[in-house]
């Protein structure tokens, strides 16, 4: 556990999310550990000026606003409005421990200024791990970072990884829930709502993280995840159904033995084991106790959940996960925005996929940024064809 004489500085990135306030909550749990320095937002700043409120003396709170140039700059409860452009590594070197819950390619920036800055990273910015977690990695050695995921997931193979060594591991497994439309067939998927894609079974997440899980498109994010931060061979990450989402990964070990990862699904176990890691407190919420249930697993429908498909086709490609959320990034929006329909976002990928998954693949952070950058040019123009 951290001394109580040594307060540890911390900045959140999407503190008005959901891992944002999850994130808080902790804070709230060990009050006394942490000294928040920065706190931002994409637009909720009612509830920005309220964390401000309670965890910001005189440090900074931002606002994120994606392609401004400029944003006026008010005093707001004793902290400062700003853009986050301007403040990004402004309140990374204020602080010890980066938390990074903006989703999307946008978060690759927050990862990037993190390590570079020598910071403990603790990321739940899966797309930046998926893409360029290899690049990150090599940052991070160079200045003595350490990256945390705080995906459950991933985790769950950190947590068992240092329970029994990762040299024992000779695969893995991660699980899914099948998000809110499992066991749908095609037909019915063309037919889902908005509200009903946001309307996870078991977990509570941000829209863009829900809608990746419904379409399991999380989840392939999730394979490059661990693959780049733990050096997993993909064809050893495997995927189950496991609808009631207590089991979080598993580790397959040379011997021969499985070990699993048992827990409620609470987010605030994985932030706080990142938070305290390697010492860890007694945990203050309650704790999942042996009942009469279910525990079941499955094998995904990838007939009707596309992503998978795709993995198995082309997870060799290095293009790959770079494309895929470059395209999922704008198709999600599309389909939140009513623009687009549920499995509209698959055919948006597909088509993008054809387009960008034979070009030669980028060797640096430098040509793996401009090609994200390439196939979003693409979405764009394209759209229209889907709509």
């Amino acid at each position: 556990m951290l001394s109580a004489c040594i307060m540890q500085k911390i900045a959140i990135f999407g503190s008005t999310g959901s891992i944002g306030t999850q994130t808080l909550e902790v804070l709230r749990a060990f009050a006394g550990e942490f000294e928040v320095v920065g706190l931002t937002a994409l637009k909720n700043t009612e509830l920005l000026a309220e964390q401000a409120t309670e965890f910001l003396n005189k440090n900074g709170l931002s606002k994120l606003k994606n392609g401004a140039k400029s944003l006026h700059v008010q005093t707001f409860q004793g902290a400062i409005l700003a853009p986050i452009h301007t403040q990004i590594e402004n309140l990374i070197e204020q602080a010890d421990y980066v938390v990074n819950a903006v989703p999307g390619f946008d978060g690759l920036a927050i990862s990037l200024a993190a390590v570079r800055a020598g910071k403990t990273l603790l990321s739940a910015n899966k797309e930046s791990l998926a893409i360029a977690g290899r690049y990150l990695r090599a940052e991070a050695a160079k200045t003595g970072a350490k990256i945390f995921p705080l995906d459950s997931e991933a985790s769950a193979i950190w947590q068992l990884a240092h329970e029994y060594g990762a040299d024992q591991i000779q695969s893995v497994t991660l699980t899914c829930s099948g998000g809110p439309f499992r066991g749908r067939t095609a037909a019915e998927l063309a037919r889902v709502t908005i509200e009903e894609a946001l309307a996870h079974p078991t977990w509570k997440m941000g829209p863009k993280v829900s809608i990746d899980s419904a379409t399991l498109i999380n989840k392939i994010l999730e394979i490059y995840e661990v693959h780049n931060l733990f050096d997993i061979p993909l064809k050893n990450i495997h995927v189950t159904l496991h609808p009631q989402s207590i089991v979080h990964s598993m580790i397959h070990t040379k011997t021969g033995a499985t070990k699993m990862h048992i827990t409620q699904n609470d987010m605030k176990l994985f932030i706080s084991y990142a938070l305290h890691f390697p010492a860890q407190p007694v945990c203050p919420w309650p704790i999942l106790r042996a009942k009469k249930s279910e525990l079941t697993f499955d094998q995904p429908d990838s007939a009707t959940f596309r992503p998978l498909q795709w993995f198995e086709l082309h997870k060799g490609n290095p293009n790959f996960p770079i494309a895929l959320n470059a395209l999922n990034d704008f198709a999600v929006a599309e389909f939140l925005a009513g623009r687009l329909s549920f499995l509209g976002i698959y055919d948006f990928i597909e088509a993008g996929l054809e387009q960008f998954l034979w070009e030669t693949p980028p060797r640096t952070l430098e040509e793996t940024i401009a090609f994200h950058e390439r196939v979003a040019r693409f979405r764009l123009s394209s759209t229209a064809i889907f709509t």
